[in-house]
């Protein structure tokens, strides 16, 4: 079967949206697919992976333009070309599926309102490119062409269902992988001592690791606020980009503890990071899952996660008391993070077996099946 995926930006390099954009378009082909990509930017080569590559006519236009130009016009340069079926990782309107791996974009502009100012808040919400964002996804969950929507989570397809009407037996769960030739156990001491080392602290310290972009979403500022209230001096490394880092920056010395608060911005070994800490803390305000969750769980370290994140819903019954209820509260983070530093080594090897059955190749043979069934 010819299937179009369809995806604003196309990076395989990438992260996030790209990187399972990617996984996916891998996972179709390798099950006998034809699979065209059609992007309206796009860095890879055509054909990429055998796959042909059809870069739309909107990459020179404005951000709102492009975000329209896509939405209305990219299923349908799929379904002109002969595609017996359309799966977009992106906003479009009158796709045969949909893949939500951020949540609704209407959810995401009303958590903002959290974390950003009043005038903020308002500039984007009068903003022409989140109007017709909200505009072309509404469209596109309630066209009468929608025959499935594959949520990340069951937090978004919980959303999606009451947001939008979707009849519940359209919307069905797929959570990401991880990669566990990547994320595992480090094999002895060496490698937590050398990113002490690294660091600059000492080998004993307790390590916390946040990972992400966009950190005020993440929980980023309220997890610092947590650090003067933790005993047994550990310390915290962000590794992840951010235009407003120098907030963060002047949040730590401002709490004094901008001696025990590392900020590493773009990491290519995360992997080795995830390995060396002791805890993986991610108390997002709104996360429609959170890979980081897995990959720590892969690596057998406990993970720090809020209620609103979706990837707590695969974590372990022993880790469900460690779960932040109220991610806007920096005391309630530093009482489930000193209890999860001082949690029993076993929790690891309880971790790592939860991670385990979240294989990519699990992943594919799960959105095969569901592509297939939305075919019939």
């Amino acid at each position: 079967m010819r299937i179009a995926m369809l995806i604003r930006r196309f990076n395989p390099a990438g992260g996030g949206t790209e990187r399972d954009f990617a996984a996916a378009a891998d996972c179709l082909s390798q099950a006998g697919h034809d699979v065209r990509i059609y992007a309206a930017r796009c860095t890879a080569t055509t054909p990429w992976h055998g796959m042909a590559v059809r870069r739309l006519p909107f990459a020179g236009l404005t951000r709102s333009l492009e975000a329209i130009g896509f939405g209305l016009l990219a299923a349908r340069f799929a379904r002109r070309d002969g595609s017996g079926l359309t799966l977009s990782f992106g906003r479009s309107v009158d796709s045969d599926l949909i893949r939500c791996e951020g949540g609704a974009h209407a959810a995401y502009l009303a958590a903002a309102r959290q974390w950003e100012s009043r005038a903020a808040s308002a500039a984007r919400a009068m903003s022409p490119y989140h109007i017709a964002q909200c505009r072309i996804e509404a469209a596109g969950f309630r066209s009468p062409k929608l025959r499935m929507v594959l949520a990340i989570s069951r937090l978004v397809g919980d959303d999606l269902e009451r947001r939008f009407a979707i009849p519940r037996c359209k919307i069905h769960t797929l959570y990401n992988g991880v990669d566990h030739q990547r994320f595992k156990p480090a094999p002895d001491a060496r490698l937590r001592a050398e990113v002490r080392r690294h660091l600059g602290i000492d080998p004993s310290s307790p390590l916390v690791l946040f990972v992400g972009s966009g950190y005020a979403r993440k929980g980023a500022g309220q997890l610092i606020q947590a650090w003067p209230m933790l005993r047994g001096n550990p310390h915290l490394a962000v590794a992840g980009e951010d235009r407003a880092v120098g907030f963060y920056r002047r949040m730590a010395r401002r709490l004094r503890v901008d001696d025990r608060v590392a900020f590493l911005g773009r990491r290519n070994d995360i992997a080795q990071l995830v390995a060396a800490a002791d805890v993986v803390a991610l108390p997002s305000l709104f996360e429609a899952f959170g890979n980081v969750v897995l990959e720590g769980m892969a690596a057998g370290k406990p993970v720090l996660t809020s209620a609103r994140c979706g990837a707590a819903e695969v974590l372990p019954p022993p880790m469900q008391p460690y779960i932040v209820q109220d991610p806007m509260n920096p005391a309630e983070i530093a009482q489930r993070l000193q209890a999860l530093l001082a949690a029993p080594a076993e929790l690891g090897a309880i971790l790592r077996a939860a991670a385990q059955p979240f294989t990519w190749q699990r992943y594919g043979a799960r959105l095969v099946e569901l592509i297939e069934r939305a075919a019939r």
